[in-house]
């Protein structure tokens, strides 16, 4: 990287050591300048070059006497504002002002100091330098309260009051905080949050308020006045190293510093995605806010984190199935593995051999149960298929991407484990619409209720002003008997509950995408990669099947769930309306790793 300053003659020095200050958020260098050196009060700019990075600031820069260079020049201590780069690649810092720059050129050897033997040295040789406004600044600087293992918030006057309920990780360094604080006097100028040798400063109005009546009745007596939203949940991103202390550092008005330990960070997982979840009701205007500013980002990272191995599976085949199918079955299994059972009674009478059905167990503590139920059923029900049984739960669209790679048929038929065939010909009919026209990339089915009344017969969207204004997908006849229509429909999106496509054609578009947590979303994702790529949607009601709707899933926490769901909507947000994430058609599906038999 090339760095503009002006014309460098023969001004020069050295420095003679150097560190990076975490707790100064900068460079303390030390070393000496040539007699050419006017130390003024303008504070120079000064860029530290470190190969092909550099740091570039207003620096504080203080000339002291120096007896080993009083014939050519100054000593000089300089304080750089900026990030960390590697010191050892440290080149030169070029300091510039009022059209004149100087050239200061590492020692041989240069010392690369700690921090704490930085600012000891750093502020013994400024004691030295002629008394100025920038010697007692840079002199307050090397002053600041570090941090020394301790919690000293609370030697603060006036008071302030900061607990965290947990801090999880969003790999690889954001921090997701849940916790609450109390500023009685509105003294806090400002918080960092450190770890290591980085450093974030904290925006409260980006933080997600949660009431905490508790909170406020225990400090109601003392102070008065409290409001219950004095909860938070805050994502911090880039800040964690492993290894490192996290602790805040909070700064009042008057300048005194306090700091507060983060005692343990936890690991991401589902887990820790449905126990953030499960602790907030947000709707209307404060839904964008919190998605973009926090829940979004730290969902997304714990969500790639948990997926980012490939997902192992044993592969085993009951009976022998086509060697070359017609359509590949695909159905997840989670909790209600009695559902297979169901399934298979009613596609031993509604399809044929030309078929073959690919069961997904994404759930590896019922292998063993799974395994000796899929046994009795090839027993009675003589229909082959085969089990794949992953070796984490890993969701909804991974477990279908994990069949798709596997999918020998030419068409590829995504269906739940709640869904029970009405008509005999479902399936061959479904398949028939769409190798009818070239531009059918989508084929849904009429699903109905028990009571014969539609659960799905295609997807339209609508903008839902209580949440955000953002468009969900809805089933606009949803709960009315069906048309004795049976025709074929063009619609907008079709429900994954039972979503046939050619395989190509899913594999083009990279199956269905991970990045929607759990069960909402991928769906019409899909139908929309599917019409990216030139082709549309359509509803077959000549297949019609049951779907009992959920049951699939077992029972849901509704809170977590609903805010599962609305995160789910925010990522379709960015990548189809908003357009924040567009989607970008991939090479190739992933394919998973694991072993076969």
């Amino acid at each position: 990287m090339s760095v503009m300053h002006p014309a460098i003659g023969s001004s020069q020095g050295c420095i003679d050591f150097l560190c990076y200050a975490p707790s100064l958020d900068g460079w303390i260098g030390g070393g000496w300048i040539d007699l050419g050196w006017d130390d003024q009060d303008a504070p120079p700019r000064c860029v530290l070059e470190f190969g092909d990075k550099t740091v570039d600031a207003d620096a504080i820069a203080i000339a002291f006497p120096r007896a080993d260079v009083r014939k050519i020049g100054f000593g000089m201590i300089l304080f750089v504002p900026g990030g960390m780069l590697r010191a050892d690649g440290f080149q030169d810092a070029i300091l510039s002002r009022d059209g004149q720059a100087f050239r200061l050129t590492p020692s041989e050897p240069l010392e690369h100091l700690s921090e704490a033997d930085g600012i000891a040295r750093a502020k013994a040789l400024v004691t030295t330098a002629m008394r100025s406004g920038r010697r007692a600044q840079l002199l307050r600087l090397l002053s600041r309260p570090t941090f020394s293992g301790h919690d000293t918030l609370d030697t603060l006057q006036p008071p302030v009051f900061l607990e965290l309920d947990s801090a999880s990780l969003c790999p690889p360094g954001g921090l997701l905080l849940r916790g609450w604080m109390i500023d009685p006097f509105k003294t806090i100028a400002s918080i960092k949050l450190r770890c290591g040798s980085v450093s974030r400063t904290l925006d409260p109005s980006r933080w997600i308020a949660i009431a905490r009546p508790d909170v406020r009745e225990g400090f109601s007596r003392q102070f008065g006045g409290l409001t219950d939203l004095c909860g938070f949940l805050a994502f911090v991103d880039c800040v964690y190293q492993a290894g490192e202390i996290v602790y805040f550092e909070v700064q009042s008005r008057s300048g005194e510093i306090g700091f507060k330990r983060v005692a343990q960070v936890r690991s991401a997982g589902i887990d820790t995605i449905k126990d953030t979840l499960g602790h907030l009701e947000l709707r209307y205007e404060a839904l964008e806010h919190a998605y973009d500013h926090v829940l979004g980002p730290a969902v997304s990272a714990m969500n790639a984190f948990r997926l980012q191995s490939p997902v192992g599976y044993k592969e085993m085949a009951f009976g022998d199935g086509p060697a070359q199918p017609v359509c590949s079955i695909i159905v997840p299994l989670y909790g209600r593995i009695d559902f297979m059972e169901l399934q298979l009674a009613f596609f031993s009478r509604t399809l044929g051999r030309d078929h073959e059905i690919i069961y997904v167990l994404d759930d590896p503590t019922l292998l063993r149960a799974t395994e000796a139920l899929a046994t009795s059923c090839l027993a009675r029900f003589r229909l082959p298929f085969r089990l794949v049984a992953l070796d984490a739960n890993v969701g909804y669209a991974p477990a279908n991407n994990v069949g798709l790679s596997l999918a020998r048929g030419g068409f590829v038929c995504f269906l739940n484990s709640d869904v029970f065939p009405k008509t005999a010909d479902w399936l061959d009919r479904m398949v028939e619409t769409a190798a009818s026209r070239p531009e059918i990339g989508v084929v849904g089915a009429l699903l109905l209720f028990e009571d014969e009344t539609v659960q799905h017969e295609g997807c339209s969207y609508e903008i839902l002003p209580e949440f955000a204004g953002w468009t969900f997908s809805l089933h606009p006849r949803k709960g009315r008997y069906p048309a004795d229509d049976d025709g074929i429909e063009e619609v907008e999106a079709i429900t994954g509950a039972c979503l046939l496509m050619p395989t190509d054609l899913a594999r083009q578009v990279g199956g269905l995408d991970e990045g929607y947590v759990i069960g909402d979303f991928e769906d019409v994702d899909l139908c929309r990669k599917a019409q990216a790529m030139g082709r549309i949607c359509v509803v077959d009601r000549r297949a019609r099947l049951y779907h009992l709707e959920r049951q699939s899933q077992g029972g849901q926490q509704s809170s977590w769930r609903l805010n599962l769901t609305l995160y789910n909507a925010w990522r379709f947000q960015n990548r189809w309306t908003r357009r924040t994430d567009p989607w970008v058609a991939p090479d190739a599906v992933r394919m998973p790793a694991g072993s076969q038999s």
